[in-house]
């Protein structure tokens, strides 16, 4: 039988969340099924247009690809139904765009989620908060946040869910308003400001100019903006953010009662022992007293995650009791900010998910706060890898971590990876006199490691995601 040849704006006009033709919507050929669309994406390795045979005798019922590939179906097996072909010059674009329009017909709170660090966290926390309102929450999983897992996200909308969030990325110049375009949010929060990918943003200026687009999209159209005014990049966008759903927070003083056109504040402070939030503000009035919520990850850089967080939920409607029942299904994303331990009984923070100069400070602090609340009496090891895509000034960046590691006197220093040996060097100039080692392996980090704790002594294992430090916990297991 014939199979039929249209273009992209065929498919776009049939979207509709209740008489849409395909089951689901795939890229991996390897999650096809029957009555499904496959659209057949081009990688840097792959090129999904190879298993478009092998995808429709699995049972694709549609396939989007690109017009040369359309035009040409002799190695198409001969099918007992046809299949409708749909034509782009970019399959990802026309993924995109099919993303776009099927988040159109959803009239629910869409959240974006952005910044240089801290946004995979603070998705995972304001999706469970939600919870507390919203049975079904929709939420990026994993970092899927660029160019392919935003629109793969939005397509799984569901009529059951009662919120989305979704968490955004970006590595170059531009992809920040593409991006908000697609994804129409009610709401936006910038988690924090620092280097990120700087072969293509080139410098933090740069950095918190793209970031902020995320704000001031969504702002144009009267959502929900929640500012975080003890980061300096973010807070200069407060007066430049003019809807009247604009909520500030912070977990200092700084800036929160300043001038400004916005009467919707949250003031966040630390308990005492770190593992208490205590939140006080205009939005927080209508409580009998101030929102006080456990910290579902140590840290003060997870308290300011934990506030963002509930800034957006307060702007959205939710009380207090909703928060915390929402806070209670939490759980933490493997290998960001997670707290183990070894059959010794030292404390391990296992945060090798990503790092760049500002997660690595942080990483430090947490390690710093864990070994005071254990053993303080005991010495710490830092076990770091390389911070990956920093651009042109990587090396300083990597040379400057020795100032934190010198304020917080961290007893141990272990290394891997190539750019690390600039801040072995900075050290060994600066005089450091704690254990300072180079590895060129994960195993041999490891085997050292073991050999040189004891019972009680505080680990943090860091590094950027190619870094691989996982390794380095499994061999010390």
């Amino acid at each position: 039988m014939k199979h039929e040849i249209q273009p992209l704006s065929k498919l776009l006009e049939s979207v509709d969340s209740k008489k849409f033709r395909y089951t689901q919507v795939v890229t991996d050929s390897r999650k096809v099924e029957k009555g499904c669309l496959f659209v057949a994406i081009q990688g840097e390795s792959f090129d999904g247009h190879d298993f478009i045979p092998q995808t429709i005798a699995q049972g694709a019922k549609g396939v989007l690809c690109r017009e040369s590939y359309a035009f040409d179906l002799k190695n198409i097996p001969e099918q007992a139904e046809p299949v409708s072909f749909y034509t782009a010059p970019d399959t990802t674009d026309g993924y995109r765009a099919l993303g776009a329009a099927w988040r159109k017909t959803f009239n629910i709170p869409v959240i974006a989620v952005a910044g240089s660090v801290g946004k995979t966290t603070t998705k995972e926390i304001l999706s469970a908060i939600l919870q507390g309102r919203w049975t079904s929450v929709l939420k990026t999983q994993g970092s899927q946040n660029g160019f392919v897992g935003i629109p793969m996200t939005l397509l799984e909308l569901k009529k059951n869910h009662g919120a989305a969030v979704i968490e955004v990325g970006i590595d170059e110049i531009g992809a920040m308003q593409k991006h908000m375009d697609l994804i129409q949010a009610d709401a936006a929060v910038i988690t924090a400001i620092g280097p990120e990918h700087l072969e293509k943003l080139i410098d933090i200026p740069t950095v918190a100019r793209e970031e902020g687009f995320a704000l001031e999209t969504v702002s144009r159209t009267g959502g929900l903006v929640a500012i975080r005014m003890d980061d300096p990049w973010i807070a200069p966008l407060e007066p430049k953010l003019n809807s009247p759903k604009k909520t500030l927070y912070s977990l200092t003083d700084s800036n929160l009662h300043a001038p400004s056109s916005s009467n919707h504040w949250i003031q966040g402070r630390l308990s005492e022992d770190g593992s208490e939030l205590n939140c006080f503000g205009a939005n927080l009035a209508s409580e009998a007293s101030p929102l006080r919520l456990k910290l579902p990850l140590l840290g003060r850089h997870n308290a300011i995650n934990l506030l963002g967080a509930v800034a957006i939920a307060y702007g959205l409607g939710l009380n207090a009791e909703e928060i915390h029942k929402g806070l209670l299904t939490f759980r933490g994303a493997d290998g960001r900010s997670e707290l183990k331990q070894l059959p010794s009984g030292s404390p391990v923070v296992c945060d090798y998910y990503n790092a760049n100069p500002s997660s690595v400070e942080a990483g430090l602090d947490l390690l710093t706060q864990i070994s005071s609340r254990t053993s303080p009496s005991r010495p710490r090891w830092a076990c770091l890898g390389d911070m990956l895509e920093l651009g042109t000034n990587e090396e300083q960046f990597h040379r400057d971590l020795s100032k934190k590691i010198s304020a917080l006197k961290i007893e141990n220093i272990l290394l891997y990876g190539k750019r690390m040996k600039w801040l072995e060097d900075e050290l060994k100039k600066q005089g450091y006199s704690g254990t300072l080692v180079h590895f060129n392996s994960h195993r041999e980090l490891a085997t050292s490691l073991k050999s040189r704790i004891q019972p009680g002594d505080a680990i943090l294992i860091k590094g950027s995601r190619g870094m691989k430090m996982e390794e380095v916990w499994k061999a010390l297991q």
